[in-house]
């Protein structure tokens, strides 16, 4: 992977088949993506929450040929300007059916979308929302907020939930190649190896001990679990 970082919160990576441009959209850190397929110049967008201008200007830029407007999750700082994009750009609308967006292809794992020379595979990725959604590109996967580099989205929300994390842990990403490009919702991409080594929830779910939770207190009214891990260090 060969990075170039510009100014302005844009971030350009290229791998063989594809590139990459993450920008930063606001003072959260959301990441919205627009990804070219090198073939054939088949463009994507990933998660548009803000800055209208700048990824739609990135698209013009590579020729325009928008296929897919791809929404992770249906949280408002990534997806509250798929509509101006799609009047701007065009592309068919990707997402979780119940998002505040008009939906083209409704998807909640299992499909698979053409892109150009490539295909476009979605994954149930439940944790942060229990309807989030992954996208893989050859090596690169959009987790959205699943994942934040050596750390895991919140999973406090009304539908998320940190049992569904670990057991997407374990079914999408544990046999994954360790150089696999997870592109997260917020912050710097990661990879699985990286994931692997060194984030505790994926230690938790990963590890042969049962993650079962050791106390319980109440967050907002609820009751949520307590995890305790530590290191091996015998």
């Amino acid at each position: 992977m060969s990075e170039v970082c510009g100014s302005g919160g844009v971030e350009l990576t290229a791998t063989h088949g594809v590139t990459v441009q993450r920008f930063v959209l606001n003072a959260m850190l959301t990441n919205g993506f627009v990804i070219r397929d090198n073939d054939t110049g088949a463009l994507a967008i990933v998660d548009p929450g803000d800055r209208i201008d700048d990824l739609a200007r990135a698209a013009e830029e590579w020729g325009g040929d928008v296929r897919w407007i791809l929404v992770t999750h249906s949280h408002p700082d990534h997806c509250a300007a798929v509509g101006p994009m799609v009047a701007r750009l065009g592309g068919e609308v990707v997402g979780p059916p119940a998002g505040p967006y008009d939906v083209d292809r409704p998807v909640s794992g299992g499909e698979a979308l053409d892109f150009g020379a490539r295909s476009i595979l979605v994954s149930a990725t439940p944790g942060h929302t229990a309807d989030s959604v992954s996208y893989q590109i050859d090596e690169h996967i959009f987790v959205g907020d699943f994942l934040f580099r050596l750390c895991s989205g919140r999973t406090d929300g009304e539908d998320a939930s940190t049992t569904d994390l670990f057991e997407t842990v374990r079914e999408v990403f544990d046999d994954l190649p360790d150089e696999t490009i997870l592109w997260c919702g917020h912050g710097p991409p990661s990879t699985v190896g990286e994931e692997k080594a060194g984030n505790p929830f994926w230690g938790v779910a990963l590890s042969d001990a049962d993650p079962a939770a050791v106390d319980e207190v109440r967050y907002r009214g609820r009751p949520v679990p307590v995890l305790a891990w530590a290191a091996d260090y015998d």
